[in-house]
């Protein structure tokens, strides 16, 4: 059974409709890159997921269970929004531990869990600062820190490379990456540039317009694009591969 499905969700604002009809299953450890351009309702898609929207037909499945009428705190999933969304008056320490003293945990035992964030994500000589001392890669870290820290049973990633600036976004796009691959965490990622897409991915599914129109292994978008959106779409990889042999 997959880990996590989205069946037939749909959701409008008045006349203009957001999503139409989506489905999609991850399979566990799978991380999934939904891509599209601005505007065409990846981010309204990841916050139904969260349960911060309710879709207006259609379920979202965690575990082989609905969660449509389960709040967010209770869904078991872990969250980094496109600006990381970090606590600027805590410390990295104090970030990371936010969800587990919201869970109740004993003091000593969130020593012991943020002390071995800390040091999977290589930020033991950060755990004092204070999210304006960190790069946006360091940002990063300390949001999926935080995020893994509840052990949830699904990823939700919102644009995760969009406020990293150019000159290190190859270097924390390999990271995030590696740290994906290695934690072996079921992950929903949306992003707007292909090449965040490709690099991310063990599937990509193309949303255009609220409905996805292909999903496929990046070699296969590649080889097969389904139609002129996608071709128009993943253009930019086709370049960079060109450039590249």
């Amino acid at each position: 059974m997959s880990d996590f499905q989205i069946d037939g969700v749909s959701k409008s604002y008045g006349s203009n409709k957001v999503l139409d009809n989506i489905s999609l299953s991850l399979e566990p450890q799978e991380t999934m890159v939904i891509m599209g351009p601005s505007g065409c309702g990846k981010t309204t898609l990841l916050l139904i997921t969260l349960g911060a929207l309710a879709p207006d037909q259609g379920e979202v499945i965690v575990g082989g269970k609905s969660v449509n009428n389960i709040p967010i705190e209770d869904r078991g999933i872990g969250y980094v929004p496109q600006d990381f969304g970090l606590f600027p008056h805590l410390t990295v320490y104090g970030n990371i531990a936010f969800g587990l003293r919201v869970r109740n945990m004993e003091d000593g035992e969130i020593r012991r869990a943020v002390g071995s964030l800390l040091e999977a994500f290589k930020l033991e000589g950060l755990a004092e600062r204070k999210p304006r001392e960190l790069s946006g890669g360091q940002k990063q870290r300390v949001a999926l820190a935080r995020a893994l820290g509840i052990s949830p049973s699904l990823l939700l990633l919102d644009e995760p490379l969009s406020n990293i600036d150019e000159a290190t976004k190859v270097e924390v796009r390999r990271n995030l990456k590696d740290t994906l691959t290695k934690l072996k965490v079921t992950t929903l990622c949306v992003v707007h540039d292909p090449e965040d897409a490709f690099m991310l991915g063990d599937r990509i599914a193309v949303m255009y317009y609220g409905r996805i129109i292909q999903c496929a292994v990046p070699d296969e978008l590649l080889r097969d694009p389904k139609d002129d959106v996608v071709r128009k779409l993943i253009a930019p990889v086709y370049v960079l591969k060109r450039t590249q042999t």
